[in-house]
């Protein structure tokens, strides 16, 4: 019911008129033109974001506004239908099965949700977004804080930097984006979306420097968010004096120094700093601290303890 190519198909089958409707760049979307050796008669018009051509016979000249009006009118209905649909999944609303494989039939292989944060220009990113996926098969949306996109993707990484990067030339702003992959259901989507938005919350909360995110790049934050209240006041009573105490020179060796792994010559590399320089001021953290993070179990404790002071003092 709610597929677009068979609307075509249906509206060219009852009102008898062959035509072919193709995207901006010549890939047909729908054709029912048999002969090759009539005469034709091209209009422009509108799907979504995305210009495309309506082709007909000149014989059926009087009819080409009224079908293009009908193509651009329905595209519009579906698609609005589809972005509801997703809302009622993610807000756990009864959803049939029957009801989400005819709207979205794509969710029926190996899904991935995104989503984009900003703290500005939302709607003209979503426009960016549409811009690139302008596609049957992929919904983008907003919905609540974020820029909501589901659909298939092949190499989930890779699209993720695609549309950080699209924002950032196009509209100037810093994104967050996270990713979480399913295999469709209403209830799979919901969950999807509190995963990802999860991973978004926690690279706020703990100030990370990268934008993009899935489950296996934050499973350290994850389970220090779960640590409960009372282990999470002991540690930043015991820390917060010596991490407060710290300039951003020694803040930014700590968080480079476990992100690369307690890797000291990786860690020299990204700080763009010698190696003597950095056991230099590795040395000065334990003698200020009584940690030295070179030791794997001391700094498990030392890493833990700065993430919660990181998230308590914002």
């Amino acid at each position: 019911m709610y597929n677009f190519k068979d609307y075509l198909a249906r509206l060219s089958e009852n009102s008898g008129v062959e035509f072919r409707l193709s995207l901006d760049d010549s890939v047909a979307l729908f054709d029912s033109i048999k002969s090759s050796e009539i005469s034709l008669l091209e209009k422009e018009l509108w799907l979504g974001a995305q210009k495309a051509k309506l082709t007909i016979s000149k014989d059926f000249e009087m009819c080409i506004t009224l079908l293009k009006y009908s193509i651009e009118t329905k595209y519009r209905e579906i698609f609005s239908m589809r972005e509801q649909l997703v809302i009622n999944m993610l807000e756990g609303k009864g959803v049939s099965t029957e009801a989400l494989y005819n709207a979205l039939p794509f969710l029926s292989n190996r899904c991935t949700l995104f989503l984009v944060s900003l703290s500005k220009n939302r709607y003209d990113a979503l426009n960016v977004i549409k811009e690139s996926y302008d596609d049957e098969n992929i919904v983008s949306m907003i919905y609540k804080d974020f820029i909501v996109i589901l659909g298939n993707f092949e190499d989930e990484l890779e699209h993720a930097n695609s549309i950080k990067d699209s924002i950032l030339s196009d509209i100037y702003t810093k994104c967050y984006i996270s990713y979480s992959t399913f295999n469709g259901g209403a209830d799979d989507i919901k969950a999807a979306f509190n995963d990802a938005s999860l991973y978004i919350t926690l690279s706020k909360k703990y100030d990370l420097k990268e934008m993009v995110y899935n489950s296996g790049e934050i499973i350290l934050e994850k389970l220090i968010y779960n640590i409960n209240d009372g282990m999470k006041d002991e540690l930043f009573i015991k820390f917060k004096d010596k991490f407060s105490k710290f300039d951003s020179e020694i803040l930014s060796t700590i968080e480079e120094f476990a992100n690369c792994g307690l890797n000291i010559s990786e860690a020299a590399k990204k700080l763009y700093i010698h190696r003597n320089t950095l056991i230099y001021r590795l040395d000065k953290i334990y003698k200020d601290t009584g940690y030295d993070i070179r030791n794997f179990k001391q700094a498990s404790i030392f890493i833990i303890a700065f993430f919660i002071w990181k998230e308590r003092r914002a």
